[in-house]
C-alpha cells in the first residue's frame, strides 16, 4: 500500500436480536460455491472506497459503525457448518477491528490501495465478521475516506450498495444516527414493514407454510422449463486451455447505455431484456442451439422489507427460451420479455429443492444438467440515466470511440461457463463484464462476444438486424462440430461418445450406436453385455453422465449375446443375436 504507517483501532457493540438458524435461500445458493472455490472465492469480495467530502473524527466513524452494526444482524453474522448443515449465527456483542492508514495527502488513491489490500483474502466466515473495514487518516487525525469490503454470503450488491449509502450519508451528514437497535422480527412471521428486516427472520419465513407455497410455484417453473430445456448450453468440442482457463472481459461503454436505452423503449420492455436477449441470441448463433437455458441472477427486492434488508437476497431464476432466428432483433426481443419476467418471478424458492427438481428432470430425461451459462442485470433500479434517449447512427459512432475494453486476470476455475453482467458506472456508462471458459469458447471468443453485443446494440437502433445475420453481424464464427454430432431433444450429442459411456459402465464391452435416420435423432446403443439388462444399464449411464458434455442416455439398449466379427460396419449389431431390449425407463 505504500509508504504510509498504519495500524487499528478495535470497536465493541451490542446488538439485540442474537440467535440461530438455517441459512436463508440466497445464502443456501453462495455457500456451495463458497466451499467450492476455498481460498480463491476472494473473487467475490465486494468493495468500495468512500472518499469524504469533509474529514471526520474518528470517534465519529465509531459511532456510524457501532450503530450499523448493532441495527444490521448480517454485520455480526458467523456462517458455520454443523451436523444439521450450515448455519448463520447472529452474536449480541463482539468487537471489530478497523485498519487505519494515513492518507499521505491522497485519501483516494489510498483508499483504493486498502480496499485492494482489504479485498485479497477469502473471508473464514466461521471465525470472522463478513464485512472488512479500514479508514485513511490525514496529518490532523480525521478520517479523510473509509475502506468496505463484504464478502458475497453476506452481501449482494444491492445491500452492500444501500449499506455503504447509509454509512457514508451518516458520516457527512450533521449528526450521526445512535443509540440501540430496533427490534428483530418474530422468526415466526414474515419481516414486518416497521421494523428492520433481518436474515434471520427471512429464513424463518422461507421455512413457514407462507414460505414453501411460494416455493412450490417457483419449483413447478423449475419443472416445467427442464422438460424442454437442452441438457447444456455448451454440448461442443472442447478445446485444449492452460491452467488459468476462465478468461474475464469488460467493456465500459457509454454507446450501450444509450442503444439498449433506446430498444427498450421501443420494444416497451426494458434495459435488462434488450442485454438478455443480445446474450441469448449471441451464444445461440454460436453454439448452434434453437432454445437457450440460462440461470438469471434474480434479487426481487419488490417490496420495503427486501429492498430494506442489508443481506445477500438473490436467487438463480430459471429462463428457457425457444429462439426465433427467422425474425429481426426487435421481435426476438419483444418475444423473450414475457418469458424472462416469468423466469425471474418464479425465482423465489428453496435451492435444495431445485436441486432435487434438477436431478429429478434430468433422470427422467436421461441427461445430467449443466446450467452453466448466466446473466445478471447488477443495475440497482431500472433507470439508465443516458444523455442520449435516441441517438441516431452519428452520435452513436462518437459514443462508440470513448468504449473502453480491458481484460481482468484469468481465473484456474469457476463455477460458470458463460457469464454476461451489467452494472451503471455512472454518467451514462454501462459496464458490460464476461466470463467465459475457454475449453467452450476458445481463442478470441470472449472479445468478440462483449463487443459484438455494443455492435447489435446500435446496429438495431439504426437499422434492421435479422436474428439470423447475428454472427455475421459481428464476425463469430459459429462452433463447428464433426459429422459425427447429432441434435437431439437433449441438445447436441455425439452417438459414439453415447456408445463408449455404455460399454464403460457395461464393464468394457464392446457397444456401437446407431441412429434412426428417420426418426429425431435418439440414439440406440448396442452392447454385448449378457450378464446386464436395459434398466441397469441406464442406472449406471445416469450415474456417470454428470460432468461430461455432449453425452446423453440412449432412447434405447439393446443388449447382444455377442459383438459383430471385427472390422464389421456398425449395421452389422442390428444382426446380433438379442438377448433384450428396452429404455432402461420406468414405464
Amino acid at each position: 500500500m505504500g509508504e504510509s504507517s498504519a495500524g487499528a483501532f478495535s470497536l465493541t457493540f451490542t446488538g439485540q436480536g442474537a440467535g440461530t438458524g438455517p441459512l436463508t435461500w440466497a445464502q443456501s445458493v453462495m455457500w456451495g460455491p463458497m466451499q467450492w472455490f476455498g481460498k480463491e472465492a476472494n473473487q467475490f469480495n465486494i468493495s468500495r472506497a468512500l472518499v469524504l467530502p469533509e474529514p471526520v473524527a474518528p470517534d465519529r466513524l465509531t459511532a456510524v459503525l457501532r450503530h450499523l452494526v448493532e441495527t444490521h444482524q448480517t454485520l455480526r453474522t458467523r456462517y458455520v457448518q454443523r451436523a444439521d448443515g450450515p448455519r448463520q449465527e447472529v452474536a449480541a456483542t463482539g468487537t471489530y477491528d478497523v485498519v487505519v492508514v494515513d492518507d499521505q495527502g491522497d485519501p483516494a488513491r489510498v483508499g483504493g490501495e486498502l480496499v485492494a489490500t482489504l479485498t485479497e483474502a477469502a473471508f473464514d466466515h466461521e471465525a470472522q465478521w463478513p464485512l472488512r473495514v479500514g479508514c485513511a487518516r490525514d496529518r490532523a487525525g480525521r478520517i479523510s475516506a473509509v475502506a468496505l469490503v463484504g464478502s458475497h454470503l453476506a452481501f449482494d450488491g444491492w445491500a452492500f450498495t444501500t449499506l455503504t449509502d447509509v454509512l457514508l450519508d451518516r458520516l457527512t451528514g450533521a449528526a450521526p444516527a445512535a443509540g440501540p437497535a430496533p427490534d428483530a422480527p418474530s422468526p415466526a412471521v414474515a419481516p414486518s414493514a416497521d421494523r428492520v428486516p433481518q436474515p434471520l427472520a427471512q429464513a424463518a419465513f422461507q421455512q413457514s407454510a407462507a414460505g414453501q407455497q411460494t416455493s412450490r410455484a417457483g419449483l413447478r417453473h423449475w419443472e416445467q422449463g427442464l422438460s424442454a430445456a437442452p441438457a447444456s448450453m455448451f454440448d461442443l468440442p472442447a478445446a485444449p486451455t492452460g491452467d488459468q482457463p476462465i478468461e474475464r472481459h469488460l467493456l465500459d461503454s457509454t454507446a450501450v447505455t444509450a442503444a439498449a436505452t433506446a430498444l427498450a423503449t421501443r420494444t416497451r420492455t426494458s434495459f435488462s431484456t434488450v442485454l438478455l436477449g443480445l446474450t441469448t441470441l449471441i451464444l445461440t448463433a454460436y453454439n448452434g442451439h434453437r432454445t437457450a437455458v440460462f440461470k438469471l441472477i434474480a434479487g426481487n427486492r419488490l417490496d420495503r422489507d427486501s429492498r430494506d434488508l442489508i443481506a445477500l437476497n438473490t436467487l438463480d431464476a430459471l429462463l428457457v427460451h425457444r429462439v426465433d432466428d427467422d425474425v429481426d432483433l426487435l421481435t426476438a426481443i419483444r418475444n423473450l420479455h414475457r418469458p424472462a419476467f416469468d423466469a425471474y418471478r418464479r425465482a423465489q424458492c428453496d435451492p435444495a429443492e431445485v436441486r432435487r427438481v434438477v436431478e429429478r428432470v434430468g433422470r427422467r430425461r436421461g441427461v445430467a444438467f449443466d446450467l452453466s451459462a448466466y446473466f445478471n442485470n447488477g443495475h440497482r433500479g431500472s433507470d439508465w440515466a443516458t444523455p442520449d434517449p435516441d441517438p441516431g447512427p452519428d452520435r452513436l459512432a462518437v459514443l462508440r470511440r470513448d468504449s473502453r475494453y480491458s481484460r481482468l486476470e484469468p481465473l484456474s476455475k469457476s463455477d460458470m461457463r458463460f457469464y454476461v453482467a451489467a452494472s451503471n458506472l455512472g454518467d451514462g456508462r454501462c459496464r458490460l463484464g464476461l466470463l467465459v471458459d475457454t475449453a467452450y469458447l476458445p481463442g478470441a471468443l470472449g472479445e468478440t462476444v462483449i463487443r459484438g453485443i455494443e455492435t447489435l446494440l446500435c446496429a438495431a437502433v439504426t437499422e434492421q438486424v435479422r436474428v439470423a445475420e447475428i454472427a455475421g453481424r459481428i464476425g463469430l464464427t459459429p462452433a463447428r462440430r464433426g459429422t459425427d454430432w447429432v441434435s437431439t431433444p437433449a441438445g447436441w450429442v455425439r452417438p459414439q461418445a453415447v456408445a463408449d459411456l455404455v460399454g464403460e459402465v457395461a464393464g468394457g464391452a464392446p457397444a456401437a450406436a446407431l441412429v434412426d435416420p428417420a426418426g429425431d435423432g435418439g440414439v440406440t446403443v448396442y452392447v454385448a453385455a449378457p450378464e446386464g439388462s436395459p434398466r441397469e444399464l441406464h442406472r449406471r449411464v445416469l450415474d456417470a453422465l454428470p460432468g461430461r458434455t455432449g453425452v446423453a442416455a440412449p432412447a434405447g439398449y439393446v443388449i447382444c449375446r455377442s459383438a459383430p466379427p471385427a472390422g464389421a460396419a456398425p449395421d452389422a449389431w442390428r444382426d446380433a443375436p438379442v438377448l433384450a431390449r428396452g429404455s432402461g425407463r420406468d414405464a
